[in-house]
């Protein structure tokens, strides 16, 4: 069942950017200053999103990887912690 429902999920998108494409082949020039370039609208604004998804990667990539480090030495506390807990328990029920 969630495989159809995911079907139809990617059918309903699909039609939605064949439509959204249909609706902007339009062409329209962007002066970059130096330069001008005469493209299609749509490919314009799949540029842009594309561009934006990259910049957003790459922005949180630091938040991500500084995480990871603080699971990893949190981790290895609680293994510490856990560890001196067992070897305090077995010197206590060996008295």
């Amino acid at each position: 069942m969630k495989k159809q429902g995911r079907l139809i999920l990617v059918i309903v998108l699909l039609l939605i950017v064949v439509i959204f494409s249909w609706l902007n082949v339009r062409n329209v020039t962007v002066s970059f200053g130096f330069t001008k370039v005469t493209m299609p609208l749509v490919i314009l604004l799949v540029l842009a999103i594309l561009i934006g998804a990259i910049i957003a990667a790459s922005l949180s990539v630091s938040t991500i990887v500084s995480q990871k480090k603080k699971i990893n030495e949190l981790e290895k506390r609680l293994k510490a912690n856990q560890t001196m807990r067992r070897t305090d328990a077995s010197t206590t029920s060996t008295k």
